[in-house]
């Protein structure tokens, strides 16, 4: 069974930093470097994460 953890707090940056650590694991034992498809699915991931932290008005943070 998953255990869901709840974020308990307004800032943006924390949000951003529980994605992008559960994406890096995600990375690390999923889609390992190297394989076009899988470099291409990791491609996609980051542009998304772009997306999300400009949208978040976040651009000036270094994320990912």
């Amino acid at each position: 069974m998953v255990k869901i953890t709840v974020i308990k707090t307004p800032d943006e940056r924390r949000w951003l930093d529980t994605l992008w650590n559960a994406l890096w694991t995600y990375r690390e034992d999923s889609i390992p470097e190297g394989d076009v498809m899988y470099d291409s699915e990791w491609d996609d991931i980051c542009f998304a994460m772009a997306r999300i932290k400009e949208r978040l008005g976040l651009e000036d943070q270094d994320y990912g």
